[in-house]
């Protein structure tokens, strides 16, 4: 739960207050876009449950839009820095990129608030809510750089990968918009059947997806 700041003097220094001022925003912000969505959102709600006057939110941001992106682009950053480790570990390919998405699928499973607002509510954002979901996307395009092919395969072109990363997207999106965001663990041995498909070929790709099931 959200809490503010004691009243009255403390120790405190003005940074370590605003830093506690944002992250509180942060969290309300999820809990308001999750119950009301991007458009219901007034920074009304997110200063009250934030337990911030709306007098200290706008010395933070300048309306609901820079504060909502602000507050996206930081949940992402940490979202994808998880994945990112998982992904650099020591191993084959095919195997970090599984290990890499069931870290992100379970991180959607553990924060549904969240998860909310980066793969539903962002769309509701306009035109720069839009282009930070595409920016979003597109930071998982490194994770390919490095495939390994199976089979003599040639190499799918950088249309293939954003399909199968907008694939993907897709499919966590419809879980998230109907409240299934539980069931997202679940599609691990599926998605990364899709993912590694094109790379890897049928079969090789049937031996992950049968790796996954049993694991």
């Amino acid at each position: 739960m959200t809490r503010s700041l004691p009243r009255g003097p403390h120790p405190l220094t003005r940074e370590a207050v605003a830093q506690s001022q944002r992250r509180r925003l942060v969290d309300a912000m999820a809990q308001v876009t999750k119950e009301k969505g991007y458009v219901g959102m007034t920074v009304e709600d997110v200063c009250r449950i934030a337990g911030v006057s709306s007098r200290s939110f706008y010395q933070h941001y300048a309306d609901k839009e820079e504060a909502f992106l602000a507050m996206y682009d930081q949940v992402i950053a940490a979202l994808t820095a998880h994945v990112a480790e998982a992904y650099r570990r020591p191993g084959p390919w095919r195997g970090r990129v599984r290990e890499g998405l069931e870290v992100l699928l379970n991180l959607i499973a553990a924060e549904p608030a969240l998860a909310r607002l980066c793969l539903v509510d962002i769309l509701a954002a306009g035109e720069k809510g839009r282009a930070h979901w595409s920016k979003f996307l597109a930071s998982f395009v490194p994770f390919f750089d490095d495939a390994e092919l199976g089979g003599g395969l040639p190499r799918p072109s950088p249309v293939v990968v954003h399909a199968l990363i907008g694939g993907v997207a897709q499919i966590l999106y419809e879980r998230v918009a109907a409240d299934r965001t539980q069931e997202v663990p679940d599609l691990a041995p599926d998605l990364a059947y899709y993912v590694l498909l094109p790379f890897l070929g049928p079969d090789e790709a049937a031996e992950e997806l049968s790796k996954g099931r049993s694991g």
